[in-house]
Formats: structure tokens, sequence, C-alpha cells
């Protein structure tokens, strides 16, 4: 887990910002508080909700989702509701949302004993249109104009309505676009990578490729830098020539690539001819 994520997630985004999640919910609140590390580990072993959100009235545990909720799902939800609840702070009720691109919005209920049933909500973003929303940030960039904390949040939302390996590639294309954001406040800039980093800790199954992610999420180079010097610097080595293979695709130019890799230029250029880049 890279260190960036630990220790900056979400703890300079403001209110307004924050709201954007609301209203992309559905949900009205006057205030509203993100919970950060310190607040979301409550149990370590057992809890790891991606996201908290303290408002006027409710707390609410908002999870993303790229696949259908299940059972399994349900028994992890469950849990993060009671842990939430027995270590709150207010009288507040818990309460939690999927945010989910594969589904359409619906209330589920979990029946957990005889008694007892436990009922969240699926809001669905599965009309969620990529290219569109892409296409509107490129379009601002080109004229000049600033895009909206709206844009910026509904992009990186934009690789959760992928599937398999092309979340990776939306997930570095998104990235190489919101560093082109100049102007981003620090607020847009932590909620945006923030949902990024949860995108890519939950669904990026390879280790190497999630940590190399997640450092360039928090703008290190090391670890590509170390893997491009130990593992590709005398020969092929696959795992790094996807990883060059997702970058080309994301737009990155070979000269940043062979810079950022440590992977010659012949090399990079080698690999976009060979994988008809």
């Amino acid at each position: 887990m890279a260190e960036f994520q630990e220790d900056l997630l979400f703890k300079n985004v403001a209110d307004e910002d924050a709201h954007i999640l609301l209203e992309i919910m559905g949900i009205k609140s006057e205030n509203v508080k993100l919970w950060t590390k310190e607040l979301r580990q409550l149990d370590p072993t057992t809890y790891k909700p991606d996201l908290i959100l303290e408002l006027d009235e409710e707390i609410w545990i908002i999870e993303f989702q790229s696949t259908k909720v299940d059972d399994d799902f349900s028994r992890r939800a469950h849990s993060y509701v009671a842990i939430t609840d027995q270590h709150k702070e207010s009288d507040k009720e818990v309460n939690l949302a999927v945010l989910s691109t594969d589904e359409d919005s619906k209330i589920v209920v979990y029946r957990y004993n005889k008694l007892n049933s436990f009922k969240y909500e699926v809001i669905g973003l599965n009309n969620l249109t990529s290219s569109e929303i892409i296409n509107n940030v490129e379009t601002k960039l080109k004229n000049k104009e600033m895009p909206t904390g709206r844009d910026v949040v509904l992009l990186s939302l934009v690789p959760l309505s992928k599937k398999g390996k092309d979340i990776v590639v939306y997930i570095y294309r998104v990235i190489e676009i919101i560093n082109r954001l100049k102007n981003l406040s620090i607020s847009q800039l932590e909620l945006a990578l923030g949902v990024l980093w949860l995108t890519t800790d939950k669904f990026v199954e390879d280790d190497l490729e999630r940590n190399i992610i997640c450092d360039r999420l928090g703008d290190r180079m090391s670890l590509i830098d170390e893997y491009g010097e130990n593992k590709y610097k005398n020969g092929k080595d696959d795992g790094m020539e996807q990883i060059i293979v997702n970058w080309l695709k994301s737009g990155d130019e070979p000269e940043i690539i062979a810079e950022k890799s440590g992977v010659s230029l012949d090399k990079v250029l080698e690999i976009k001819e060979r994988n008809n880049l």
C-alpha cells in the first residue's frame, strides 16, 4: 500500500468538493465531512471501507463496485456498519451505499438471521458514458477552459465502468489527463486521486502494477526506476512490457515512458511497433 495513500487519503478535501459525491448519490446535506485514514481504520483486521462521509443527520459508508453485489459483499458491508456504529461519537445513524457501474439502482435486503435483515442502497452508475466524460474534459482543455469539480470527479470514476485489463488502461489514461489539469485545487486533486487509488487498490490484481500506479498517483518514481533497472535493462520482461503497453494506450509519449521507466527509447519503440500502437 503506497505511503501516499496511507498518509494523505482525502485529508485536504474541502466540503464543497465532497458535496459533488453527494450530488452524484442524490443525497442532500448542508455539511459534509470525509473521514480520513485515522477514522477509517477503526478495526484494521476486518474493517476497510472505501469512504465514510459524515453528514448533518447521518453517517454514510460509500463502497465502489464494478461488479454485482452478492452475499459475501453484504456480509462485509454489514460488518462495516456495525463497527462504525460501535465507534461513532454521535447518535447519528449509520447507512451504507454502493456506487456501482454494473447494476441499476436498487435496495438490497440481506437476511443474516431469522429475526434481522440488513438493508443498503445500490446507486447505479451504469449510465456513465466514459467516452463522453473524457471528451468533455479533453474539449475544455483544448479550448483552455477549466473543467468543473464535477467533471473531475466523474473523470476519476471512469475506470470503474471498465472490466479486466481495461480498468488499468483507463486508470493510466485518467491520470494522464488529470496531470494536465494544472489549475486544480488541492482539494479537487486529492478527491480525484483518492477515488483512483481506491479503484486501483480494489480492482488491479497484479501487485507490481498496483504498486507502480500508486507510486504514480503519489508522484513517486522509485518503484518504476528500480523495476526498470533490475528487471528490464538486460532483456525483455513481460510484466514491464505490459505496463509500457498500458502507458502507450493511455497516450503517454515513448520518450516520456523511456524516461520514467528506465527502459531505453529503442526498447519502448520496439514494444510500440510489436503491439501495433
